[in-house]
């Protein structure tokens, strides 16, 4: 038997090194690991995150999310609610490697957190429940890691729960997320016996020493009654990496035994190629498994240089661009989180390639316009570390930018390059918010265009009817947390209404509209006359609209107008008054005098054409319906899916897991507000619930008329 140190090394004990400020750390740029912690919400991740920090010596305490301390949940919202509300980076060092790591939120209302984080990351984490397996937003996040090409890890966490089942959970991995999932551990003991955990690369037993909080871990044989079972797993685990690797393939079929770094390499191999998905398993709340969950990020995710080109396209002819993940190439970089300011927003940033040194001017590509970097800073949670500069495959934060938000890209003057920015959902809900007096309406307009620039799946306008102001969000949760945040943080008096579902409207068919514009204003005559279409395009998340004018028409000058007269009467909406999508608009046709024609006619006409024309194609209002999971004790079954039938749900799977029902299904999002409670009423505390935007469907017209179109 044997102790192993789960601190860090002493050589790797002191204050963490900035990016940039050290050469060998710079030019070493595979030992530094870009990562993220996703998961469903309370399956673990901050738990997980805080014993990283423990352990690389970064914190000298580990911090609780249950008591409010734990230090990547740093916001008074996240502490009291005892939930990850936004997404928090740190950096700290381990056995000689970087981690630049971020906690993603576990509820759907936050997803915007866990997009942005997962576009520019090269691995994650993920956490799954020992007792659930794949639950809801576990779906959710796994597709975004998919979207972005992320290679994973897995980590069974709370195998010291009652009910847990490590390798159930490993089957509902392969079978609900269409992964294929590799354990290289299995448990010691399950429920209140669980007692460590079985490496299989190495045949070694890994104990985690309460008295030391899991810093000590105890390595001992593999005793004899469970020899068997892990031989059968070791053959599995080879095989399955024999298959990613032509070396280890070989020595599987000529009979070898294959050593530890074969197996290793192997594995690696199959992770990078996202063909395989690692998975280890613990108790992150016992202190039991998380430095090998820290040492498998070290062997299995990624390094920055192993993404040998970034690629994007050029801003003025959208061209096709790469550049080389080193730092003598180009800059390339995107901003992919911001943060309101009193003092500047601070904007998290990814490089890609190049080096970005504290106050060096940049070019906004999306923009053209020109920025500069006044401070850079390297982030633990809410408090900042200065650099002096931030080269390829860091993840900083910059001070002075006063025009770049998220999802811009940034690069050197004379050398563009637009990157994929992150793709954020639709707003679902909305609600009225006004200022409680006059004097409070600038206070309040100002916050909520911070609020805005922090987070792009909230919107706020005035409604040009009524002069409310209306903000949008994901959830009611959201708009709740975004309220507080309004009361508490900005200061202002302001009174809210009840949450509403944001409507959508298409159209039903193609319609054609025409209108001329012919009036005198101030003594001139203004003369313009347009004819365009406009047709359903179930493809189109956001309406497109073009035009077939040619220059001996209409000059060249006129054209922006017309497509802007027509996307102000596509953004207002028509007589509903609803956001319009899934459609297609083109302008057909324009006439124009010399002298008389102008942009104000232009602009008018467009507008009153497009009206035409969706009054022609005839409008149908789309409602946003959510994808359900329901859990629930199997004896409140009844009364559940009873009450839950009428709420014009659709029940897709009802299946039974050790005395749960889970239900998965769809329902309108009108249909299930607060219904949090009535289900904890219903299940008496026991039930829960997990939503996330599905789709946008027609309201049926019996339904249309209670909610007052």
């Amino acid at each position: 038997m044997r102790v192993l140190q789960g601190h860090a090394s002493a050589e790797c004990s002191t204050p963490n090194r900035t990016p940039g400020g050290d050469p060998e750390m710079a030019a070493a740029k595979q030992n530094l690991r870009n990562l993220g912690i996703i998961a469903h919400i309370d399956a673990g991740k901050t738990t997980l995150t805080e014993r990283m920090l423990f352990y690389s010596q970064k914190e000298y305490r580990i911090g609780e999310v249950d008591a409010g301390t734990a230090t990547m949940d740093w916001m008074p919202e996240e502490q009291r609610r005892g939930i990850t509300i936004t997404a928090a980076a740190t950096s700290f060092l381990w056995e000689g490697f970087q981690f630049n790591l971020i906690d993603t939120p576990g509820h759907v209302d936050f997803t915007a957190e866990v997009e942005r984080a997962l576009r520019v990351l090269d691995g994650a984490v993920g956490v799954f429940c020992g007792t659930a397996g794949v639950q809801a937003q576990s779906e959710t996040v796994w597709r975004q890691a998919d979207r972005y090409e992320v290679p994973r890890i897995a980590f069974v966490n709370k195998l010291d729960r009652v009910g847990a089942d490590f390798f159930r959970a490993i089957d509902s991995i392969r079978s609900r997320l269409d992964a294929n999932p590799i354990p290289i551990q299995v448990p010691l003991g399950s429920e209140k016996e669980f007692d460590g955990m079985i490496d299989l690369i190495d045949r070694r037993v890994l104990r985690f020493d309460e008295k030391s909080l899991g810093a000590e871990i105890v390595v001992s044989e593999v005793p004899a009654e469970h020899a068997e079972m892990v031989e059968e797993w070791r053959e599995k685990m080879i095989e399955a990496a024999a298959e990613c690797d032509d070396f280890l393939l070989e020595k599987y079929i000529l009979g070898e035994p294959p050593s530890p770094e074969d197996i290793k390499a192997a594995l690696r191999r199959g992770t990078l190629a996202r063909r395989l998905v690692p998975v280890l398993g613990g108790a992150a709340l016992r202190n039991k498994g998380v430095q090998p969950v820290m040492r498998a990020v070290c062997d299995y995710l990624p390094a920055p240089d192993e993404i040998p080109f970034v690629k994007g396209v050029a801003p003025q002819t959208g061209e096709a661009v790469e550049r080389k993940t080193v730092a003598d190439a180009p800059l390339s970089a995107l901003a992919f989180k911001t943060v309101a300011d009193p003092h500047g927003d601070l904007v998290y940033v990814r490089v890609y390639s190049g080096r970005m040194d504290s106050g060096q001017q940049v070019v906004n590509s999306r923009t053209q316009k020109r920025d500069r970097a006044q401070k850079i800073y390297v982030m633990h949670a809410n408090h900042r570390e200065h650099a002096e500069s931030a080269s390829a495959g860091e993840i900083v934060a910059v001070v002075g930018f006063t025009d770049t938000s998220t999802g811009d890209s940034l690069a050197l003057p004379g050398a563009p390059i637009l990157l994929e920015p992150p793709a954020f959902p639709q707003t679902v809900v909305s609600m009225a918010i006004e200022p409680v007096t006059i004097a409070d309406r600038d206070k309040l307009l100002e916050s909520l265009e911070k609020l805005a620039r922090e987070d792009p799946t909230f919107r706020w306008r005035s409604d040009k009817d009524t002069g409310q102001l209306i903000a949008s969000g994901m959830g009611e949760l959201h708009l709740e947390v975004l309220t507080e945040r309004l009361l508490r943080e900005f200061r202002v008096d302001a009174v809210v209404g009840t949450p509403r579902v944001a409507y959508r409207q298409t159209v039903r068919s193609e319609g054609r509209g025409r209108a001329v514009f012919q009036r005198q204003v101030g003594g001139q005559v203004h003369f313009a006359a347009v004819e365009l279409k406009i047709s359903p395009d179930p493809e189109a998340a956001h309406p497109k609209i073009e035009h077939h004018l040619r220059e001996g028409d209409v000059p060249p000058e006129f054209h922006p107008s017309i497509l802007d007269g027509a996307r102000g009467a596509l953004e207002a909406g028509g007589v509903l008054a609803f956001p319009i999508i899934h459609v297609r608009v083109v302008v057909e046709s324009a006439e124009f005098r010399p002298g008389e024609s102008s942009v104000m006619a232009f602009t008018s006409a467009a507008s009153e054409a497009f009206d035409k024309a969706l009054e022609v194609a005839g409008a149908t209002v789309l409602e946003p319906v959510m994808a359900v999971e329901i859990e629930v004790p199997d004896e409140y079954y009844g009364a559940v899916s009873s009450e839950f039938n009428q709420r014009r749900a659709v029940i897709r799977e009802v299946h039974l897991e050790h005395g749960m029902r889970i239900i998965r299904g769809t329902v309108p999002l009108a249909e299930v507000f607060g219904y949090s409670s009535t289900l904890r009423s219903l299940s008496q505390g026991r039930g829960m619930l997990s939503m996330e935007p599905e789709t946008y469907a027609p309201v049926p017209e019996g339904v249309a008329e209670r909610f007052r179109f």
